[in-house]
């Protein structure tokens, strides 16, 4: 791969910002989400402008931010020199699955046209796809080899837009594994009932679920904005406020809030934490967050760091 392929790869996520629905930074997403982070600030009783709030230099123009920026240009780049084959076999499970599933017997291809079937393939993948966000962060979270790559994400002292890339590359190939796996088995057994003609209701390319979900807000999740849903739908739905609460270096909200468009899994798993009142936060990982404050930091710390529990087993 010469220079010029590798310039096109690391500006391909910007591009993504302007034709690809799939990604949170979406260009719809991000205008949805800057008309909510207005009027939320204007009902939330701060006497600040909302300028002087969300667009604070330590916010944007940090050592923290610039990492951040930094990260957004060089995991692309890594992606498709080590990660890429990795999403290119998981998705060589859905004609596999669909295959044992027709050896079965099983045989509904006359159905493959309705619209029901259509619906529920639409459902069946965001609702799994939601679950395994949840279920791939609760173990980065709660295993200790996977929590040393995925403290990259936490060591971030204040959240902006690119703070929702900040991961280590193991990290996220590591969730991908688990989210485009389950992806292509639940198209292998639709394939396989219902025939491999089958298509999702979208929008832009992406899921309607999924769409709908980050029009509400979820580009803030990783902002200055406070945007709650408030109590009672947060039992329901994850908030921008409770993503942040995620990200927040206060002991009681360790390990809180997991999940990512469903409150639901971190409701089933005990790990829901719903804030009655918007609350004042310090993000980062406690005196660790130094440590990850340089690119050496970020992609060897925790290499080393694992090689050590592993020698230590």
């Amino acid at each position: 791969m010469d220079f010029s392929e590798l310039a096109q790869v690391a500006t391909s996520k910007f591009s993504g910002f302007v034709d690809n629905a799939n990604l949170r930074h979406f260009w719809v997403y991000v205008l949805c989400g800057m008309v909510i982070a207005v009027f939320a600030h204007r009902y939330s009783g701060d006497d600040r402008r909302f300028l002087s709030v969300f667009f604070r230099k330590e916010v944007w123009r940090s050592r923290s931010a610039f990492i951040d920026y930094a990260i957004l240009v060089l995991n692309p780049i890594i992606y498709v020199l080590a990660l890429e084959w990795i999403v290119k076999g998981l998705w060589k499970l859905t004609p596999v699955v669909a295959d044992g599933v027709r050896s079965l017997g099983a045989n509904l291809q006359n159905e493959g046209g309705s619209v029901w079937v259509t619906i529920a393939l639409t459902v069946t993948l965001y609702l799994v796809n939601d679950f395994m966000r949840w279920w791939m962060h609760y173990l980065q979270h709660k295993v200790p080899v996977l929590w040393e790559f995925h403290k990259i994400h936490h060591s971030a002292e204040h959240l902006n837009f690119a703070t929702a890339e900040r991961h280590h590359p193991f990290d996220a190939a590591f969730f991908v594994f688990g989210v485009i796996g389950a992806a292509a088995i639940v198209n292998g057994v639709f394939w396989g009932l219902f025939g491999n003609h089958l298509t999702i209701y979208q929008v832009g390319g992406a899921n309607v679920i999924f769409f709908a979900s980050n029009i509400i807000g979820g580009v803030l999740r990783h902002s200055p904005a406070w945007v709650s849903y408030g109590p009672r739908i947060e039992k329901w739905l994850i908030s921008p406020a409770m993503h942040q609460i995620h990200h927040s270096s206060d002991p009681k909200h360790w390990d809180k809030n997991m999940g990512g468009g469903l409150a639901v899994w971190d409701r089933m798993g005990g790990t829901l934490y719903v804030p009655q009142g918007r609350e004042e936060l310090q993000f980062g990982i406690g005196p660790e967050t130094e440590e990850y404050q340089s690119l050496y930091g970020v992609y060897v710390e925790p290499l080393k760091k694992a090689t050590r529990i592993f020698q230590r087993s």
